[in-house]
C-alpha cells in the first residue's frame, strides 16, 4: 500500500485512552463501529426499559382478564421483571467486555497465536478464533450460572446441578474447539482458492456445510446434552402418527427428549430432510415432575397411600416443608402437589425409576428426619391434554406445510450470498485492519472477515428485524393451518397453557414485541385463532 505520513489517532474508551499511529486518510472503522455499537446499544435499552415498565404493573389488563387468572399474571409479572433486570444489566456488562476485547484483545491474541502456533495462517486462525472465543467466559459463565441458579431457579423453572452445568459448559467448548478446527480451513481455502470471485465459491461452500450441520446438529451434538427415547404413551404415539398420516407429513421417527433434566419449560419441535421426518417432544409435556428439596431436619411434606398403581398422596403439609416450599412457587400450575396425586416414578439422575417396591425405597428414604437432598417424583396427571398435544404438533406441522423452512434457508443463503459479496470489496483494505490495531500489512482472512462483520452489524440488526416480522406472520399462518383442521379450541388452550405455565410475558409493551418477539402476543394470537375459526364455520355451513 501507498506510504502516508503517521497520525495520531486517540480513542478514548471508558477511563482508558488508547493511541495509535494511523496513516492519513484512513477510515477510522474502529469509532465508527464504536459509535454504532452505542446508538444500537442505547436503542435496545430503551426498548427493555419500556418493557420493564410494562411488567411492573399490578393491574390485569382488561384484554386478558379472561385468559390469565390474577396470581398468575402477577407471578409472571415477577419473573418478566426479574429477567429484564438481569438483561439489562447483562447488557451493560457485555458492551464494555465486547469494546474491550475487540480494542485491546483481538490484536493481542493475534499476536500471541503467532507466539503459539506459528506463522501458519490456518494454524494462527483456528488458535485466535478459539482464544478470542474463551477469553470471554470469565464473564458469560457467572452470568450463565447466576440466570440458571438465581433467576430461573427463584421461579421454579431450574433442573440443573452445578455439575450438569460444568458438564455442559466443557461439552459445548470441546464441539467448540472441534467445529472451529474443522470449518476455518475449510473457509480460508476456499476464499484464497476461489480469487476475485471467491464469494461466489464460498456461497456454495456454506450452503452445504449449512446442511450438514443442520444434520449433525440434532442427530449428533444433541443427543450429547439430551437423552431421545421413543415415546412411551403408546396412545399418544398412535395419535401422532394418525395425525401425520392424515396430512401426509412423513413421519418417521417419534422421540421424548429428557429436557425436564435442565428446566421445567415445555416445548416440542420438528426436524428432519425430505421423507425423513422426525417429532420430538419434551418430557414436560408428557408428566408433571416434582423436584423437591428437602433439608436435614425438615419434613418432606406429605404422607401416602400404597396402591397398585402407584402411591397416593394424602396430608399435604405446607409449613416448613419440602412440599410447601415447592408449592410457594407453584401455586395454581399444573405441579402444584394436592392431596390425591399419583405417584407412579422417580426420576434419578437420568433414569425413571417406575418398579413400585423401588419408587417406596427412594420415598422412604427421604421421609427420614435426617435426610437431606433432591426427590424427583413423576405423577399420574398429564400437564396437556392429548388434544392440547395434537393441536401443538398440528401448528408445526402447518410450518412444514407451508414451507417456512424452506422459506427461511433461501432467504438465509441470500443474506450469506450479500455478506460475502461486500466482504470481498473491503477484505484488503489496509483502513480496515489499521484502525483495529493490527498491522497494516496483515491480511489474515479470518481478521478481515471478523473485523468486517462488526462493521455489518447494523445492517445485521435491520435484517434480524426484518426475519422476526417474517417468523410472526409464519406462527399466524401455521396457527391457521390448525384451525383449518378443525384445532381451534385445542389449540388455543394448549397455547394458553404453555403460556400461563412457562410465565410467559402476557403484558408486552407494543415497541418492544414488535421489534424483539418472534411469536405473537397471546392475547393477539387468541383472537386471530378464534377470527379465522369464526370464517371457515361460517363458510362451511
Amino acid at each position: 500500500p501507498k506510504s502516508h505520513p503517521p497520525a495520531r489517532c486517540t480513542l478514548r474508551v471508558g477511563r482508558t485512552t488508547c493511541s495509535m499511529a494511523e496513516p492519513e486518510g484512513v477510515v477510522p472503522f474502529l469509532q465508527i463501529f464504536i459509535c454504532f455499537t452505542l446508538l444500537l446499544t442505547a436503542w435496545e435499552l430503551y426498548l427493555d426499559f419500556r418493557q420493564l415498565k410494562k411488567n411492573k404493573e399490578k393491574s390485569l389488563p382488561d384484554e386478558i382478564k379472561d385468559l390469565v387468572p390474577l396470581d398468575r399474571f402477577e407471578k409472571s409479572q415477577v419473573y418478566q421483571v426479574d429477567k429484564k433486570i438481569f438483561s439489562i444489566f447483562s447488557t451493560f456488562v457485555h458492551l464494555a467486555a465486547n469494546i474491550f476485547e475487540v480494542v485491546y484483545l483481538w490484536p493481542l491474541m493475534w499476536k500471541l497465536s503467532k507466539d503459539v502456533v506459528g506463522d501458519n495462517e490456518y494454524l494462527r486462525s483456528i488458535a485466535w478464533q478459539i482464544m478470542t472465543s474463551f477469553v470471554s467466559m470469565p464473564i458469560s459463565i457467572p452470568l450463565e450460572l447466576y440466570g440458571d441458579f438465581v433467576i430461573e431457579a427463584r421461579h421454579g423453572f431450574n433442573k440443573k446441578t452445578i455439575k450438569l452445568f460444568v458438564i455442559d459448559t466443557i461439552k459445548s467448548s470441546l464441539i467448540s474447539i472441534v467445529m472451529t478446527s474443522l470449518l476455518i480451513p475449510i473457509i480460508i481455502a476456499v476464499i484464497r482458492w476461489g480469487g476475485e470471485h471467491f464469494y461466489f465459491y464460498i456461497w456454495i461452500v456454506c450452503q452445504v456445510l449449512l446442511f450438514v450441520v443442520m444434520f449433525v446438529y440434532p442427530t449428533v451434538i444433541m443427543p450429547l446434552f439430551n437423552k431421545f427415547e421413543p415415546l412411551h404413551d403408546a396412545q399418544l404415539r398412535q395419535r401422532i402418527e394418525g395425525l401425520a398420516g392424515g396430512l401426509n407429513y412423513p413421519l418417521q421417527r417419534l422421540f421424548q427428549m429428557d429436557g425436564s433434566t435442565r428446566s421445567a419449560h415445555s416445548n416440542a419441535y420438528l426436524f428432519g430432510f425430505w421423507k425423513n421426518k422426525r417429532i420430538v417432544l419434551y418430557d414436560t409435556l408428557l408428566q408433571v415432575q416434582i423436584n423437591l428439596s428437602k433439608e436435614a431436619g425438615s419434613a418432606l411434606g406429605f404422607e401416602y397411600v400404597k396402591e397398585d398403581a402407584g402411591l397416593r398422596l394424602k396430608s399435604v403439609k405446607l409449613e416448613s416443608t419440602a412440599a410447601g416450599k415447592w408449592n410457594e412457587m407453584h401455586k395454581g400450575r399444573v405441579d402444584e402437589i394436592k392431596d390425591g396425586e399419583l405417584v407412579v416414578g422417580v426420576k434419578k439422575d437420568s433414569d425413571i425409576i417406575t418398579d413400585l417396591a423401588k419408587v417406596i425405597e427412594e420415598v422412604d428414604k427421604m421421609m427420614q428426619t435426617d435426610a437431606q437432598g433432591s426427590l424427583n417424583i413423576i405423577l399420574d396427571s398429564k400437564p396437556y391434554t392429548t388434544d392440547e398435544i395434537l393441536a401443538i404438533l398440528c401448528h408445526e406441522i402447518g410450518h412444514w406445510f407451508h414451507g417456512h423452512v424452506s422459506k427461511m434457508l433461501v432467504v438465509s443463503s441470500i443474506h450469506i450470498f450479500v455478506i460475502f459479496r461486500l466482504y470481498a470489496f473491503a477484505m484488503y483494505s489496509p483502513s480496515l485492519f489499521i484502525s483495529f490495531g493490527f498491522d497494516p500489512t496483515e491480511r489474515s482472512i479470518m481478521v478481515g472477515l471478523s473485523i468486517f462483520m462488526l462493521m455489518f452489524t447494523p445492517v445485521e440488526t435491520i435484517v434480524g428485524f426484518g426475519m422476526t416480522s417474517l417468523t410472526r406472520m409464519n406462527e399466524y399462518q401455521a396457527d391457521e393451518f390448525a384451525v383449518r383442521q378443525k384445532r381451534a379450541t385445542e389449540l388455543a388452550s394448549g397455547l394458553r397453557k404453555l403460556c400461563i405455565e412457562n410465565l410467559g410475558d402476557v403484558n408486552p409493551d407494543p415497541w418492544y414485541a414488535w421489534f424483539h418477539h418472534t411469536h405473537p402476543a397471546l392475547v393477539e394470537r387468541l383472537k386471530a385463532i378464534q377470527a379465522k375459526d369464526a370464517i371457515i364455520n361460517k363458510k362451511s355451513q
